[in-house]
This record gives C-alpha cells, structure tokens and sequence, in this order.
C-alpha cells in the first residue's frame, strides 16, 4: 500500500544535540512491502522528493505510533533504529487505512493480506501526483479516498443521489464531471473550489422539487474560475438572477430544461461566448444578450413564435425617466461603473435591488421595470452564428426595457 502525504523526518540525535530540524514537510510517499524471502519481515519505504531512491525503515524497530492527532491527518511514527521520527501530514481516510495496515504488520495478523515485496515497490511521478481519475463503476472508487492532487475528475454515470462531499477537498480540480446521475443538492460549500474552470452536471436532478439553493453557484471562488457550465437535462424552471457574478464564463449549456424565461441579467456576463438553451418553454429574450459578444447560439425547440404581447407604451414624460428616488439612482451609478459590491459591505436589500436591474438595449442600466416592450429582432443581426429551428426566419421577441426617452423613441420610430 502506498500513502501519498507530506512527511518531516526529525533525527533525534540531533535534538539532544540542540541542532533543530528545519520544520519543513516534504511531498513523500511511504510504503508498505515485506522482504521477498523473510514474508513475516515488514519494512517502510519513504521516497520523497528530496530522497527518491528511498529509505527503508524495519516495522520491528518502530518504538512508538502517535495517533492522537489521527482525526486531524496527523501521525508521527518514531523508530529504535535508525533514531528517526516521521511526522506525517495526510488525508484522514487514507492516514487510517496506511495506519491500519501497519498495526497488522506489527501484531502479525499481516499474513493472508496481499502486501507487496520490496522489489516490486517503485515510486514514480505519477504515483507521486495523481492528476485524472475515470470512474465507470461505485467499485472503482480509492479505498483511500480521492487523492488530493486530482485536477480531473469524471463521476458520470454512476447513478450518484447525492453529492460526494470528498469532492470538496480537492482544492486543486479544474475539471468536474457529475453528469448522468441523480443529484437533487449541491452543497453550499462547493462555492469555495478555488481552481474549478469546467463542471458538468447535465442529467441530474437540481430542478426536480421546484426550488433550487443556487448558493452553491454563486461562490466567491468559483464565480471568478468558472468557465464552462452544462446544467442540461436537470428540470429547471429558472435561473438566479445572480448569475452574472460568473464573471469568466464562456460556455452556458441549458437545453432540455423548463425554463420559460431567461434572467435579463444575464447580458452583464460579458465574457459568454456560447449559449445554447434548446428545447426550453422560451416565449422571448432579455435585450440584454445583444450586449453579449455571443459566437453561438442555439434557440431550436422553443415557443418564440406562439401568442406573447407586452404592454402597450403610453405617453410617459420624461420626468417619470430622469426623476427617480434617490436609491435608484446612486444604484444606476454604481452599476454603470461597475463597482464591486457584496452582503458584507451593503445592506442584503440593495445587493437584491443590484442584483434584479434590468438592461436597456443601448446598455444602461434599468431598475425601473416600468417601461418596456416586446419587440421582434432577426437573431443574425446580433449573434454570429444562430441554431433555429423556424424555416421562415430566425426573428424572435426581445423584452426590452428602457433607459430613457431617447431610447422609447427609438422604439417607436423603429
């Protein structure tokens, strides 16, 4: 058995000689073998990256095991002879396994399980630092739990109910694949990945009880990384109106859901390149998304050419658009110059009032849903390339609100 952790030797010939230790744990892999000819006779073997062809410690000269600390990830196992302490740093579940392993070396009940001799153990880099895991079966998974190095990970198909939440200790995965199983929750805590750049949760169950904790999303760390999300197939009815705050995203796949409305914020996602929302109950589009520099779109399977009427203008003065409270109008500034802002620095209700503002089609912000209408534009005029399933044109209904007269009398004269 091979545990991947961090180890620092303390010679403690040097301790009584008032020389200290560096205190400095390196990356290191300790094993487990028996001699090839003696099989009742354990050694460890510690590669690390300073020592990588090896040091070999004999099981019967180990004087002591601390494992007060276990819980914690925490171990020091101290030897006879050499007069060495390893002080070794771990992922609880696989520090149990190794230390668990090792009491049966100790005690002898060792002999019927299949430990490796010495001749076959080698370290190499990818021993060290395992960066992809594909998982096809529930039998497949470490007994020692999912190594800490792991960049990608591929979970679908699995039928998994619920969400692994050994997921949230690989503070290094880039790449998330959970797709095809029955996930319902994502914990709020996946928020913190501080590297996840690609998650795919296509044919899961997020939208199956009509409410969905989108905390999750929304995270500081992962709105700043994520570029790619597929949330496909998952039976949803809406998307938080926050979910602009994903501020790198480049790819949003949501086909096949419920959704009949996208959130007019989505336009201030101007980094999205791609969008593909086929085979939703869409009757019309945010004016928004024309700010969006989109390369692709596919809007087949939709309902834009059924029965939608907006509200029908009327002579508003241009007192009712420039004359606001005065909540509105520090938020249109703030919103224009794009400052930051979150719970911790605003009250709950204005981060609600920033996070519901609308677009007008020129690009202001609009916090008075008041005024605006339905109007119909060709997809081709603003997006370079449109999937669509309608022979006739590829025109559709955009909810446009409006900013200020200038713009209402665009509409009008349009």
């Amino acid at each position: 058995m091979k545990l991947q952790c961090q180890v620092e030797v303390i010679n403690r010939l040097y301790v009584s000689h008032n020389i200290t230790s560096n205190g400095k744990y390196l990356k290191s892999t300790l094993a487990i073998g028996k001699e090839p000819k003696l099989g009742t006779d354990y050694f460890i073997l510690h590669f690390s990256s300073v020592n990588k062809t090896g040091m070999k410690y004999q099981v019967k000269c180990i004087k002591q095991v601390f494992v007060k600390c276990m819980n914690e990830g925490k171990a020091t196992i101290r030897f006879e002879e050499p007069p060495h302490d390893l002080c070794i740093k771990c992922e609880t579940i696989q520090l149990k396994c190794f230390m668990k392993l090792l009491k049966c070396c100790i005690t002898g009940e060792a002999k019927n399980l299949p430990i490796s001799s010495l001749s076959n153990i080698s370290v190499t880099a990818k021993d060290n630092e395992p960066k992809k895991i594909v998982i096809h079966n529930r039998s497949e998974f470490p007994m020692q739990g999912l190594p800490r190095t792991l960049e990608s990970l591929y979970l679908s198909g699995l039928k998994l109910c619920n969400f692994r939440r050994d997921i949230l200790l690989l503070k290094r995965l880039v790449i998330l694949d959970l797709s095809n199983n029955e996930i319902e929750k994502i914990p709020s805590e996946f928020g913190r990945m501080p590297c996840l750049s690609e998650l795919y949760l296509s044919n899961n169950q997020l939208g199956a009880k009509g409410q969905v904790d989108w905390r999750w999303l929304l995270g500081p760390q992962i709105s700043k990384q994520l570029k790619l999300l597929d949330i496909s197939s998952n039976k949803l009815l809406y998307l938080p109106k926050a979910i602009w705050k994903l501020q790198s995203l480049l790819t949003l796949k949501l086909d096949d859901n419920k959704l009949q409305k996208l959130p007019a914020t989505l336009g201030r996602i101007s980094s999205l390149r791609y969008l593909t929302i086929s085979n939703n109950e869409l009757g019309s589009l945010p004016c928004s998304l024309m700010q969006c520099r989109l390369e692709f779109i596919d809007l087949s399977s939709n309902k834009f050419h059924e029965s939608s009427t907006g509200p029908k203008l009327q002579k508003y003065t241009p007192w009712e658009f420039y004359i606001n409270n005065l909540v509105h109008m520090a938020a249109k500034l703030l919103l224009k110059n794009k400052v930051y802002y979150a719970p911790n620095i605003i009250p709950w209700t204005l981060v609600e009032l920033l996070d519901n503002a609308n677009m007008c089609i020129c690009g202001a912000p609009v916090l008075n849903d008041k005024f605006y209408i339905h109007k119909e534009f060709e997809l081709k005029d603003y997006f370079r390339a449109v999937a669509f399933n309608n022979n006739r044109s590829s025109s559709v209904n955009f909810e446009c609100y409006v900013c200020s007269p200038k713009c209402l009398s665009y509409f009008r004269n349009s």
